[in-house]
């Protein structure tokens, strides 16, 4: 099965902390991001931390950790926040794609399905942020219709600080205010 084929038949399962050694192997074939990121390679605590890394004002169960599985094992992870600055705009506070499947079109097939799965939810706008070093990222999201809506940080990131480019897409016809 090609990765293609993966992204639309295995998955999205929703996962679950059960589910950290599995993210903790995606993780490591995704060592380049969290070098970038981190400046070291992502722990075991740093996948259970996906699961609870939420804001103070919202709690894990306002979160979906989605995954999809490959020849590999997990293949992507993307975690999408309901309602969050506001109701009606939900958060993609994560979402990662095998280092090996990436340029093949699996993450804008991944987000596809995050996108459904949040319209149908109730979500009538996604935010996102990247690092403003990872401008690779930055198109990819711009390529699939985000704008900036603004800057932020610098905020610390293990042994790296960054500042945060935050992207904003409405969605379902949705015009800006």
């Amino acid at each position: 099965m090609s990765f293609l084929d993966a992204a639309s038949s295995e998955g999205p399962f929703v996962l679950t902390e059960h589910d950290a050694v599995d993210v903790l192997d995606l993780y490591a074939r995704c060592i380049d991001y969290f070098m970038l990121q981190d400046g070291e390679p992502a722990t075991l605590a740093d996948a259970i931390e996906l699961f609870w890394d939420v804001p103070e004002e919202k709690s894990a169960v306002d979160q979906t950790v989605m995954g999809w599985r490959g020849e590999n094992g997990l293949m992507a992870v993307g975690a999408i926040l309901r309602d969050y600055p506001s109701n009606g705009v939900w958060y993609l506070g994560f979402m990662i794609v095998d280092a090996a499947a990436r340029g093949k079109g699996i993450g804008r097939s991944i987000y596809d399905v995050i996108e459904r799965w949040a319209v149908d939810r109730g979500a009538q706008e996604i935010r996102l942020a990247v690092l403003e070093v990872n401008g690779a990222a930055e198109r990819f999201w711009r390529s699939l219709g985000y704008r900036e809506l603004r800057r932020v940080g610098p905020d610390t990131f293990k042994a790296r600080s960054h500042h945060r480019v935050e992207l904003c897409r409405l969605l379902g016809g949705n015009l800006p205010a």
